[in-house]
């Protein structure tokens, strides 16, 4: 199977001829909660059409995405954009005013930033206040930022906090007012690569990680999925809202463009049919909305605006 392509393909014209136009290679950005459904929406058009160009897929964060998906149209800028929340005014007037005029956002499901430990390690029931101020706090020990938490050292790793990769996940995570999140050995940020997370949280027992749902939930057989406030992150908690850091899944997409971009039908067809409570999404994570059909039928109109 060919890899999801990491640069763009070269084309060079003939000696002395015109230099045809570069193809239109689909770009997809966005959250790293929607990285998992991307590669494999773009992995199966890698196998059921031999002449399109492998996507490039990348995970920086639904502010970096959609602040590229923003840069402009044509095909030196993002087609999609999975982000983990909705684009704010400001983003919306930037995109208008480089000729992004036109946008779609569907919601395809909803994700969770969770906290996760090693399955064959201690762990212990935290709370927003607790997390709060382990994260924002030059806080020792658990024990420190709530007496009932055993005497152990702090340490949590997860996205970089950089507002442009982790933005929204914070202000899910913290109780309003926390300050900025601590920058020594107590909090160590891996970008946007989750896998990392994934794996270096089951490596380390007594170490706590933060991962979106679909992450957490595909290596639940080494990391265990932990309660917040009391709330254990499910995809009936996480749906209707309950568990405190749940969130939208959204495709953000150019109509104008998506039926003229080769293959970008077709991709879109995959995502309509991946999110549905059949498909295959769910088993990966994705939690579904309660109403799927809705959703596919926006995805497809996408491919005959």
């Amino acid at each position: 199977m060919r890899r999801l392509a990491l640069a763009a393909v070269l084309v060079l014209a003939a000696c002395g001829k015109t230099q045809a136009p570069a193809p239109h290679q689909i770009h997809i950005v966005g959250s790293s909660a929607g990285f998992p459904f991307s590669s494999m929406a773009a992995e199966r058009l890698m196998r059921e059409d031999v002449a399109a160009i492998a996507p490039l897929v990348r995970a920086g964060g639904s502010g970096e995405g959609i602040a590229r998906f923003c840069d402009g149209l044509g095909r030196l800028h993002p087609d999609i954009v999975l982000a983990a929340r909705p684009m704010t005014p400001t983003e919306t007037q930037r995109c208008a005013a480089n000729g992004v005029t036109h946008i779609a956002s569907v919601p395809i499901g909803f994700t969770a930033f969770v906290l996760v430990a090693a399955r064959n390690g201690a762990s212990w029931p935290l709370t927003r206040a607790a997390l709060s101020a382990a994260l924002t706090t030059t806080a020792h020990n658990w024990s420190d930022v709530d007496a009932s938490l055993p005497a152990t050292p702090i340490r949590i790793i997860g996205p970089a906090p950089d507002p442009a990769i982790a933005d929204g996940l914070y202000d899910r995570l913290l109780i309003a007012g926390a300050s900025h999140i601590r920058h020594d050995a107590g909090y160590v940020g891996y970008g946007a690569d989750a896998e990392r997370v994934a794996r270096d949280v089951a490596e380390s027992p007594g170490t706590i990680g933060i991962l979106p749902y679909a992450q957490a939930w595909q290596h639940r057989d080494t990391l265990r999925l932990l309660a917040l406030d009391g709330i254990a992150p499910t995809p009936l908690t996480i749906a209707a809202g309950r568990y405190p850091a749940s969130a939208p899944l959204l495709l953000l997409a150019k109509p104008d463009e998506a039926a003229h971009v080769p293959a970008l039908p077709r991709l879109l067809s995959y995502y309509a049919g991946g999110l549905a409570p059949t498909g295959a999404f769910v088993p990966q994570g994705l939690v579904p909305l309660a109403d799927t059909a809705a959703a596919a039928r926006q995805l497809t109109a996408l491919e005959h605006p």
